[in-house]
C-alpha cells in the first residue's frame, strides 16, 4: 500500500527563501544543464522546477548518486539488522578474499567510505569505452560481470584503510558483502530488500525508481545488483529518501530505518576523516554519503549531508534548516575552466541557495 503522505507548496518566503534569489538560481542553472529543481523546507515544496522536456513522473539516472541511496540504504538496512558490522572484515562475506592477506585486511567501513585501497575504474576522465584492460570491462559488465572483476582483478594501490581513494570496485565489493550478509533471510538481494523495507514503506511506487542498470548480475552464488551507478528515480522519490534520512529514519510515526544508523552513515563520530584531494572542496565521505563535518562545502552548514553522482545528479538534505535538495541534469560547472565535480556544484547550486535565505 502507499503510503499517503504528500507534500504540499508553500510560498518560499513564508518558509525564509527569496523568491526573487529562488528564480535567479533557477535562470541560472537552467543554463547550465539542468533538468529538475526541488527545493522543499520545512515539509513543504517552495520551489519545484522541470525543463519543458522533461515530465516531473519521468525518471532520470542517478550516476553515483546509487552509492547513497542504493548501496549506503542497502548497508544500513543490513547494519541494523545485525547482518554486517562497519569493522568486520569484508572477507568474512567475500570468501575468496580469504586467501589474499592483503585484501583481507580491507573492513566494511573501509568499502562504504573509499579507503579500502582499491583501484578506481577510472582514469584521467577518460570515456569508459577507451579504459584499458579490467576498467573498460567493469564498466561494459561483460564478458564478465563487474562483480568478478572487482573481486579477481581489481588492484589494491594502497594499504587498506590508510588513504582516501574513490573506487567504484570498491562500492561493488560493498554490495557484495551486504548480499553475502543477506543470505537466509527473505530479501536476499538488494533490489527487494530495498522494495520491501525503504522504498514502499515510504510511498514510492515501483515504477518511480530502478537500479543496478536493470539486471541481477550472478556470481559467488548471489543475487548481485549493482549499487555504485545505474539507478533511476523520479525526482520526487530522491526527495522522498531524502527526508526518511532528515528525520533520522522516522515516517508517518513509524521507525523505517534505526536513528542511530541512520545518523551513522551521515555524521562522522569519532571516525577518523581522511585526507581528500587537494583540489577543494571535497566533503567527507561518511558509509554511503558525503557530510560536510569540516566545512568543505561552506557555507552550507556543517551537519549537512549529501549523495552525488556524475552531471552533477544531487540529493542534498541540510537538517539544522530542515531543508531537502534534489537536482538533476549535466555538469553544473566548466572543467576547461577549473570548475570540477564539487566546485560546480558549490558554486552554481549550494552557494546561491544558501544566499537566497
Amino acid at each position: 500500500m502507499r503510503d499517503a503522505f504528500t507534500w504540499q507548496p508553500a510560498d518560499p518566503a513564508d518558509h525564509g527563501f527569496s523568491p526573487a534569489k529562488l528564480d535567479a538560481l533557477r535562470d541560472d542553472i537552467a543554463g547550465r544543464r539542468t533538468r529538475t529543481l526541488l527545493i522543499i523546507r520545512n515539509d513543504r515544496i517552495v520551489f519545484e522546477w522541470y525543463a519543458p522536456d522533461f515530465p516531473p513522473d519521468r525518471r532520470h539516472y542517478t550516476a553515483s548518486l546509487a552509492k547513497s541511496i542504493v548501496a549506503g540504504l542497502s548497508l544500513t538496512v543490513a547494519l541494523q539488522d545485525g547482518l554486517i558490522g562497519l569493522n568486520d572484515f569484508a572477507c568474512d562475506y567475500i570468501l575468496p578474499w580469504q586467501v589474499d592477506q592483503a585484501r583481507c585486511r580491507v573492513r566494511v567501513l573501509h568499502l562504504a567510505t573509499h579507503c579500502s585501497g582499491l583501484d578506481d575504474a577510472e582514469e584521467n576522465g577518460k570515456p569508459h569505452g577507451l579504459l584499458p584492460g579490467w576498467k573498460a570491462a567493469f564498466w561494459k559488465r561483460e564478458p564478465v560481470d563487474p562483480f568478478t572483476i572487482a573481486r579477481d582483478q581489481v588492484p589494491l594501490v594502497a594499504e587498506p584503510g590508510t588513504k582516501f581513494r574513490y573506487s567504484n570496485p570498491g562500492t561493488a565489493m560493498l554490495n557484495y558483502a551486504v548480499t553475502t550478509a543477506l543470505q537466509g533471510t527473505p530479501h536476499a538481494d538488494i533490489r527487494t530488500l530495498l522494495r520491501e523495507r525503504v522504498y514502499r514503506p515510504i510511498g514510492i511506487d515501483d515504477n518511480e525508481w530502478e537500479i543496478g542498470y536493470g539486471t541481477t548480475y550472478h556470481a559467488g552464488g548471489l543475487d548481485l545488483v549493482a549499487g555504485w551507478g545505474g539507478g533511476s528515480f523520479t525526482t520526487r522519490a530522491v526527495a522522498r529518501l531524502g527526508r526518511l534520512m532528515l528525520r533520522e529514519g522516522g515516517w508517518g510515526g513509524r521507525q523505517v530505518l534505526d536513528r542511530d544508523r541512520v545518523c551513522q552513515a551521515v555524521r562522522y563520530a569519532d571516525t577518523p576523516i581522511p585526507a581528500r584531494p587537494p583540489a577543494n572542496p571535497w566533503p567527507a565521505p561518511t558509509p554511503g554519503w558525503w557530510c560536510n563535518v569540516d566545512g568543505a562545502l561552506d557555507p552550507l552548514p556543517r551537519d549537512a549531508f549529501c549523495g552525488a553522482g556524475a552531471g552533477n545528479q544531487v540529493l542534498l538534505v541540510i537538517p539544522s534548516l530542515d531543508t531537502i535538495v534534489v537536482r538533476n541534469g549535466g555538469l553544473l560547472g566548466e572543467p576547461k575552466d577549473g570548475e570540477d565535480f564539487w566546485l560546480g556544484l558549490k558554486r552554481y547550486l549550494f552557494d546561491p541557495l544558501i544566499a537566497a535565505l
